[in-house]
């Protein structure tokens, strides 16, 4: 799998966020398959349109089909090396070139920048610094102020929340609801409950009463994709659990629970 053609969803279903002939596009070239995924679907949540490749090949395939506004480079590909990825996109594209890399070295900042990077960013990075930091690289290709204000408000709701634990349901504050199965409704009451704060997928694997193995993380990545398509669907906003690679999930929204038992 070289990750290009699993991120164009946007592109494809892009009805459901309603921006597929405004969005900007974001290439993210990274081969670790879990970033790259929660980087792209964070970025997609952020109104993005987002091509994500795992390889240098996918990269300039994705080249004949799309014109991208920035570019998010790993520097050791299985196929290519990051900073020649980075001189040909600043000699041949006009795009904002992000390094998102481990190598944290002073040496390997200035051989970044050196190869056309204008930010330079380790992977321990939370993905909401890393899209932050992509404003100014489309600014510089010219994007319009009013377009990243517009994602900056986007982003800045705090819309309330309400998770019906009687009704299995949830709900926005207009009161446009989705049915949750057990699954999810736990899922939703954990995060909520966390209070913004952050919780793993162990963490979350092991309140679910399911042994802490890759495999149940990655169904639980898939149970948190499908329930994040399934509210916007059917309340018409997006969810706000956020991702952040290395750390887990996050509720990012005011929320109340009711309809507990007194037991519960």
């Amino acid at each position: 799998m070289n990750g290009y053609s699993a991120h164009l969803r946007v592109e494809q279903s892009g009805t459901a966020a309603g921006q597929e002939t405004m969005a900007t596009c974001v290439f993210v070239v990274e081969d670790n398959t879990d970033l790259n995924r929660d980087l792209c679907e964070y970025l997609e949540m952020c109104g993005f349109d987002v091509v994500g490749c795992e390889t240098g090949a996918a990269f300039y395939r994705a080249l004949t089909t799309k014109s991208p506004a920035a570019v998010i480079l790993d520097i050791m590909l299985p196929d290519a090396d990051g900073y020649e990825l980075a001189k040909y996109a600043r000699a041949n594209l006009d795009c904002g070139i992000m390094m998102l890399t481990s190598l944290a070295g002073m040496d390997h900042h200035l051989t970044g920048y050196k190869s056309g990077a204008d930010v330079y960013l380790t992977k321990d990075s939370p993905l909401s610094v890393i899209e932050a930091a992509l404003r100014p690289l489309l600014r510089r290709v010219g994007r319009s102020e009013n377009e990243a204000e517009a994602e900056l408000e986007s982003l800045a709701r705090e819309d309330r929340w309400t998770l019906d634990m009687l009704n299995w349901t949830l709900s926005n504050s207009e009161g446009n609801s989705s049915s949750l199965t057990a699954t999810e409704r736990t899922i939703v009451r954990l995060l909520v409950e966390a209070n913004g704060a952050w919780l793993t997928r162990p963490e979350i694997v092991m309140a679910l009463g399911k042994a802490d193995t890759a495999e149940n993380c990655r169904n639980l990545d898939t149970a948190i994709r499908r329930v994040r398509q399934k509210v916007l669907r059917e309340v018409g906003e997006e969810l706000p659990i956020r991702t952040a690679y290395g750390r887990g999930y996050a509720f990012t929204s005011s929320a109340a629970i009711v309809g507990v038992p007194e037991s519960a």
